[in-house]
Formats: structure tokens, C-alpha cells, sequence
């Protein structure tokens, strides 16, 4: 019985030894994405020289059809985005939206720390206590891993949503016949939608 519970003891000290504490936080988390068109003259072509660039500089792409591509580039690369889109086609449409996720970033590490401080006292706990209250602490300290697993899983998203930023493209080709821009409607309600909000349902998150 002890060698299973030294045993237990080792896998929960690795646990914690990986999970990190709130100084490693970045002073600033932004969520970037950027939503555009581009009338091109061959789209496919274009989606997969999209994909092949994106890979190039350290990115990846969510999804990808004939008409558009979903792709992640490194954050740094914000202010080329509008160029290099400009560099292989007419751009029709350019929307950036960036949101500042600092602040929920550190309440989820908090709430990590706070998680992870709980764990190493049932750790003590457990040494010290009889067999009986041994089996209820552990059923606690399980508890308290599978929300740490949880709140470590928000952290990555996050840490991604701000390391990289999310390019939608829809490509259209040059002979295509479309308005250039949603702004000319007569009717004013349709000026006043937020279009990459809208368009955002159709490639997901």
C-alpha cells in the first residue's frame, strides 16, 4: 500500500511541476482576426498558394476549399496582412476586429494557481492521513486535477488565440460580376451589418 501510494505522490508531484504559475503571464493578450475578400483570377490556385505561404512562416490553416481558407499566421505579421493581400488580387473587402482577453487570461490563471496550491495540500494531507480518509482524499485531489487539465486546456486556447491571428479569406474570381462593397445598398440596415460577424458563422471557430 505505500509503494502505491509513493507511487501516487510522484505522479502528482509531475502534475505539478507542470503546471506553470502566474509570472510566466504576458503583459499583453490581444485575439486578432481579420476577415477579407479577394477577387483573384484563379481562386483555387490562390487558396493553395495561401496555405503553402502560411506554412512557410510558421503558420498553419484551419480549413480550406476552392472558394477560401481559414489560416493562423504568427501575430507579429498584422501590419502585412493587408499588403500581402493586395500583392495577389483586387481586395474587395478588409475587416479586423481585435479583442483584448488580458483580463479573463488572468482570472483563468488565477483560478489555476489557486488549484494548483489546493492540490499540494491534499498532497500533504494524504502522507499524513490513515487509509480510511486517504481513499476520500484522493477522490478530492482527482477532482481538483480534472479542473486544473481544464483550466490548463482554456490557458493553451488562449495562449494560441493571442500567438497567432485568424485570416478568413473568400476568394471570387476576377470575372465574377459582385458589387465591390456591401455599402452601396440602398437599404441602411444592411450598412450597418457587422459582416465579419456574420460571415464568421460560415468558416466557424
Amino acid at each position: 500500500m505505500k509503494i502505491i501510494k509513493y507511487i501516487f505522490f510522484i505522479v502528482i508531484f509531475i502534475f505539478l511541476f507542470n503546471f506553470p504559475g502566474a509570472a510566466q503571464t504576458a503583459s499583453k493578450k490581444l485575439s486578432i482576426n481579420i476577415f477579407a475578400e479577394l477577387s483573384v483570377a484563379d481562386p483555387a490556385k490562390t487558396v493553395q498558394a495561401f496555405a503553402d505561404y502560411c506554412e512557410s512562416v510558421g503558420g498553419y490553416y484551419i480549413r480550406k476549399s476552392d472558394s477560401g481558407i481559414s489560416l493562423r499566421l504568427p501575430a507579429g505579421m498584422q501590419s502585412k496582412v493587408e499588403d500581402l493581400l493586395k500583392e495577389n488580387g483586387t481586395l474587395i473587402r478588409y475587416n479586423i476586429n481585435t479583442e483584448d482577453i488580458e483580463n479573463e487570461y488572468l482570472v483563468i490563471q488565477k483560478q489555476l494557481d489557486s488549484r494548483r496550491r489546493l492540490l499540494a495540500d491534499y498532497n500533504r494531507l494524504i502522507a499524513s492521513a490513515n487509509f480510511s480518509s486517504t481513499l476520500t482524499l484522493e477522490k478530492e485531489l482527482m477532482t481538483v486535477v480534472s479542473e486544473m487539465e481544464n483550466l490548463r486546456g482554456k490557458i493553451n486556447k488562449m495562449d494560441n488565440e493571442y500567438q497567432f491571428l485568424r485570416l478568413d479569406i473568400r476568394f471570387f474570381s476576377e470575372e465574377t460580376r459582385r458589387p465591390p462593397s456591401a455599402s452601396s445598398s440602398s437599404f441602411d440596415w444592411i450598412n450597418r451589418i457587422n459582416f465579419y460577424n456574420f460571415i464568421g458563422g460560415f468558416y466557424g471557430k
